[in-house]
């Protein structure tokens, strides 16, 4: 872990547009208020503020004029963790890698002094920590996220149940193979939200390198199948992934929501650095 934060502790999370609502932080707000960063000027309207007035520009032009600066908002972060059954698989495993991201997210966001809110998803949503704020809170975190375990099926329906968006990211770090996924992006989307989407896969899962009879179980289901996996099945099977990956890309993409396809030989800091901006 400790190699891991030094890896990427130069890395930061920075949104993307201006931030609508939240008190008083690091980041940009769409309004104005009384940060250092100077906007520009506007003509005095009846009861503004009188200690605004550039009595500079009024020597030069006799007209009251305001000064105006950008309003500065604090950032909240919420990371929404997928541990369903279908995480469990590949090595390395696809749950263990992202929680692996999803603690260098947190890591941070609590680094930064923003607030983060982390959550787990599978057929319910479950609340590991709420609006929590400072470096102290990260250890205690690691402990929580550690024991996570895959179970259930993914319904991302539970996203409806999140009661409270400041304005901020939310990540999503999943396989994506659940339901409910567009429905959610929406909500999440019309609450504000700077969405950005880890999608995690196994290489295996990607291009697998199976040959000759199969007996497939679905993890979430435990249904059971026997194939032959032949250069045909593969070729078909391939197409389908293909056509998934490209879908979920393209449901991101459609509502200008941030996709990262991360496959897990891919390093956790690797996959965090295109997540944030970087290469």
């Amino acid at each position: 872990m400790e190699i891991f934060l030094r890896e990427i502790e130069n890395l930061k999370i920075s949104p993307r547009k201006k931030l609508l609502k939240g008190g008083k932080g690091n980041y940009k707000g769409k309004g104005f208020g009384n940060s250092l960063d100077f906007h520009g000027h506007r003509e005095y309207s009846l009861g503004d503020d009188i200690r605004k007035i550039d009595w500079k520009s009024y020597a030069r032009t006799e007209k009251l004029y305001i000064k105006e600066f950008t309003e500065e908002r604090q950032m909240h972060v919420n990371v929404i963790l997928d541990n369903s059954g279908s995480m469990n698989f590949g090595n390395p495993n696809k749950l263990e890698i992202a929680k692996m991201i999803s603690l260098g997210i947190s890591y941070l966001t609590l680094n930064q002094m923003d607030h983060l809110s982390f959550y787990t998803i599978n057929n319910k949503l479950i609340n590991i920590q709420r609006n929590i704020r400072g470096k102290e809170y990260f250890y205690r975190l690691i402990e929580e996220v550690s024991n996570i375990k895959f179970e259930d099926t993914t319904d991302f329906s539970g996203i409806f149940n999140i009661d409270t968006f400041m304005s901020g990211i939310t990540f999503i770090i999943s396989d994506f193979f659940g339901k409910e996924i567009e429905k959610n992006l929406d909500f999440l989307c019309s609450q504000g939200q700077e969405v950005i989407a880890i999608h995690v896969l196994s290489p295996l899962e990607i291009e697998p390198e199976y040959e000759e009879e199969l007996k497939l179980i679905d993890i979430e289901t435990k249904s059971i199948r026997r194939i032959q996996f032949t250069p045909k099945i593969k070729e078909v099977y391939m197409k389908k992934m293909k056509s998934f990956i490209e879908e979920c890309k393209n449901t991101c993409n459609n509502r200008n929501i941030k996709y990262i396809l991360a496959s897990t030989d891919t390093s956790p800091s690797r996959i965090m650095s295109k997540a944030l901006g970087g290469v």
